[in-house]
């Protein structure tokens, strides 16, 4: 169970570090995908409380779970191995303050020059 954690997880510091990357690329293409209304509210959404979470000084709800689970069963597959790796990194924990500060900023940015459409049946 905590390695289905991990890799949810993951998904959503994947799904994250994309649409980082992917806004600016949309943006200079002009890609309308890029523009989902959903797609970016749930992005802008998860960029601001991970921002909120780095000011405050929480811990994410997802690590605290699969911290959790893994006091249970504290056995390590290959999978979380790997994917602990490449989402856990060991640095001082303003690194990622001012890394979140920075992402929350960047998503707005682009929320202002290159919003997301409004289209039937979107948010």
């Amino acid at each position: 169970m905590a390695d289905f954690v991990l890799v949810a997880h993951f998904c959503v510091v994947f799904y994250v570090t994309f649409w980082l990357v992917v806004l600016p690329i949309g943006y200079l293409s002009n890609w309308s995908w890029t523009r989902n209304r959903k797609m970016r509210l749930i992005h802008i959404s998860l960029v601001g409380f991970v921002t909120l979470e780095a000011i405050f000084g929480m811990a994410c709800p997802l690590t605290q779970i699969e911290s959790y689970l893994r006091n249970i069963d504290s056995s390590q597959s290959f999978i979380s191995y790997w994917t602990s790796q490449l989402i856990y990194w060991d640095l001082p924990t303003y690194f990622f303050t001012v890394l979140y500060l920075s992402s929350s900023l960047w998503s707005l940015l682009f929320w202002v020059i290159h919003p997301p459409i409004k289209t039937s049946g979107n948010l």
